[in-house]
C-alpha cells in the first residue's frame, strides 16, 4: 500500500507541475503548485505528520518531468 501512495503522490505532483507550465507559470511556481497539490492529496489520505518522504518523491518526480520536457509548449 505504501508504494501505491508513493506512486500516486508522484503522479499528482508531476501532473500539476506540467499543467502549471502549460498555463504559462514559471518553473518555481509550477514546482510550488505540484507540491501544494501533492500535500493536499496526502492530507486527504490523512498523511500529514509523515508526509516528508512522500514530498521528497514528489520533488524527484517533478525533476524527472522537467528533464523529459513535460509541460513545455512547442
Amino acid at each position: 500500500m505504501d508504494s501505491l501512495v508513493f506512486a500516486m503522490v508522484r503522479q499528482v505532483a508531476a501532473s500539476w507541475y506540467a499543467l502549471a507550465l502549460m498555463q504559462g507559470c514559471g518553473g518555481q511556481q509550477a514546482t510550488e503548485t505540484g507540491l501544494m497539490q501533492a500535500s493536499l492529496f496526502l492530507s486527504d489520505l490523512g498523511i500529514v505528520d509523515e508526509s516528508a518522504p512522500y514530498l521528497d518523491g514528489a520533488r524527484d518526480a517533478m525533476r524527472t518531468a522537467e528533464g523529459l520536457g513535460f509541460g513545455r509548449v512547442h
